[in-house]
């Protein structure tokens, strides 16, 4: 009889067993999405590094928390995060600066309280991004394979007039 994995025990085998060099190695991703169509005017990219096993359940714990937050504030687009072995990271995409900046005031601020009071973390490095550029979004049409760009949120094939696939998230 085979036992059946938890989404849990598939992380704890992707941290304890993944190999790895200095340069990179295996882990874990997770997104969480919002629903949030917009275009992200500001986009943060942030990783931090837990001394050990212990600490990087701590940095989970947090941003288990930060995510529920994140979640909560209109103007959030989605997460991408994850860890490869004691390494964390995340990009987060927001409306713009206020919409980030206001979550942020929330968990996010215990968090970095404790960050700066204790001996908590190996290192860390955070940035904020506007886009110079944002791209088409395209999707491919059902019926006649056309690829379409649907970055005006359109519904209809411009080749053949089928409906087209909900048109995804920007990021």
């Amino acid at each position: 009889m085979t036992a059946t994995m938890t989404p849990e025990d598939f992380v704890a085998l992707s941290l304890a067993s993944a190999p790895g060099t200095d340069e990179g190695g295996f882990g874990y991703a997770l997104r969480v999405a919002s629903g949030n169509p917009n275009p992200p005017g500001c986009m943060a990219l942030t990783w931090i590094t837990g001394k050990d096993a212990a600490e990087r359940e701590r940095i989970r714990e947090h941003a288990r928390r930060n995510v529920a937050d994140f979640r909560e504030e209109p103007g959030f687009i989605s997460i991408v995060t994850g860890f490869v072995g004691l390494r964390g990271f995340t990009v987060t995409a927001w409306e713009d600066e206020a919409a980030m900046r206001a979550a942020l005031s929330r968990h996010h601020a215990t968090a970095m309280r404790e960050l700066f009071a204790e001996d908590f973390v190996a290192s860390v490095w955070t940035s904020v991004w506007t886009p110079t550029r944002i791209n088409r979004i395209w999707v491919r049409c059902a019926s006649c394979a056309a690829l379409e760009d649907v970055s005006d949120d359109h519904r209809a094939c411009a080749r053949c007039g089928a409906d087209l696939p909900e048109r995804p998230a920007f990021w």
